[in-house]
């Protein structure tokens, strides 16, 4: 069984219009939000073997709290422009091509794209089964022995955390 996790970025920042989109930092919620999902996934015991995140300045510092939080060590996150500039196949791409040891892995990435490959991977193109607030994380499920075996339409879709419901539970 593989485990398939997409976290969209958390709150980004847009004090300086001077900044292209993609060196955009985080806001202070989002510096608050990332390591709260973090300490989650420390909780409940679901820390991914791989983390692939985008380049974008906001995704990376995404990584790098959440990680921080949920004792993966950060200077092992794989950075990949695909999550930035590419599409949701090219989410689906990078999954495929999961390391063999690994049975876990977390894309953390952008909306529209990130939405795309969760509806990718669990249902039909061009449908959408999930939106995605920022900071949202959705765990996917899939029956494959090797990650070249997933395939669009094949996941199963288990669960999808918010800061906001974290912050309910007092996690």
């Amino acid at each position: 069984m593989k485990t398939i996790m997409f976290l969209r970025h958390a709150k980004s920042s847009h004090d300086d219009s001077s900044l292209k989109d993609f060196d955009r930092p985080l806001a202070d919620r989002g510096k608050q939000d990332a390591p709260l999902l973090g300490r989650f996934l420390r909780q409940v015991n679901r820390c991914p073997d791989l983390i692939i995140s985008s380049s974008a300045r906001r995704a990376k510092q995404t990584a790098v709290l959440l990680a921080d939080e949920a004792g993966f060590e950060p200077s092992s996150i794989q950075w990949e422009e695909e999550l930035y500039y590419g599409g949701a196949r090219d989410y689906l791409k990078l999954v495929q091509k999961g390391p063999k040891k690994a049975d876990s892995i977390m894309l953390v990435g952008h909306n529209p794209l990130i939405e795309e490959a969760v509806s990718l991977l669990c249902g039909e193109p061009g449908s959408y089964i999930v939106r995605m607030p920022t900071s949202a994380l959705v765990c996917l499920e899939h029956p494959a022995l090797e990650w070249s075996q997933v395939k669009a339409g094949t996941a199963r879709f288990q669960w999808m955390m918010i800061p906001k419901l974290l912050h309910k539970l007092r996690l």
